[in-house]
């Protein structure tokens, strides 16, 4: 009878050797997850490349869209004649910079996925650099603007481009619904305003948060090299903008 027993008790018992390398399955695949969910994408994708070497390697989203990557100095210099030089759609023509958030991020002009995959993104119809108006700048927060909500009023948000510098100052942090156009209007003063997605775990939130920032500095270069694309006065009017994203 007791033989019986504990014949039965030994086989009531699940094998701890098969249960033990499950959880830990269970556990890497929940970190992993997690990770690609709160880590910025262009981050994951970056220790991707190191770990899986040339398979994994960022392919060229491109597929169709004439996309021009311009290297943009920092330094003075440049070109424009003292006048606005035109972008084209698809053109990287900004670095946006912000030392308090540690954020630097080059700026294509026109809103896309494609171009939202490579860098932060301008409102096509909404003020150029150097230009009367407000100009709209967005990005994923699950890449280029993750650290977007660290703003703080008073911080400095620069803009460099091959024709001018342009410097801001954080005047308001601002939180809006989607659908709200209030923040991405034409204005008659010169301001920028940066917004992306509320982060959210999981989903895509309906928020979007960011900051308008006041103008403090504009410099635009006088260089003698004639540029490639049509130059525009900096003081032609400019129309209101819509609520492309």
């Amino acid at each position: 009878m007791a033989e019986k027993s504990k014949k039965s008790k030994n086989s009531s018992q699940f094998p701890t050797w098969l249960v033990t390398p499950i959880l830990l399955l269970m556990l890497s695949a929940s970190i992993v997850m997690l990770s690609y969910i709160l880590l910025p994408t262009h981050s994951v994708q970056k220790y991707l490349n190191i770990a899986f070497m040339d398979d994994l390697k960022t392919k060229d989203v491109s597929s169709g869209l004439n996309i021009v990557n311009k290297d943009i100095s920092k330094e003075d210099g440049g070109k424009g004649n003292g006048k606005v030089i035109a972008p084209k759609f698809g053109e990287k023509y900004a670095i946006l910079e912000c030392k308090d958030i540690e954020l630097e991020v080059g700026v294509y002009f026109g809103s896309d996925a494609e171009l939202l995959a490579l860098g932060a993104c301008q409102a096509s119809n909404s003020s150029i650099l150097g230009l009367n108006g407000n100009t709209v700048i967005s990005a994923h927060v699950n890449s280029y603007f993750s650290n977007l909500a660290e703003l703080e009023e008073g911080d400095t948000v620069t803009l460099y481009t091959e024709y001018g510098k342009f410097t801001y100052q954080v005047a308001e942090l601002i939180r809006f619904n989607r659908s709200d156009s209030t923040y991405v209007k034409g204005t008659t003063s010169d301001i920028l305003t940066l917004y992306t997605c509320e982060a959210q775990v999981l989903g895509n939130s309906s928020m979007r948060v960011g900051a308008v920032c006041n103008l403090v500095e504009k410099k635009l270069y006088d260089g003698t090299e004639t540029p490639e694309s049509p130059t525009i006065d900096p003081n032609t009017a400019v129309p209101a903008v819509g609520t492309e994203e």
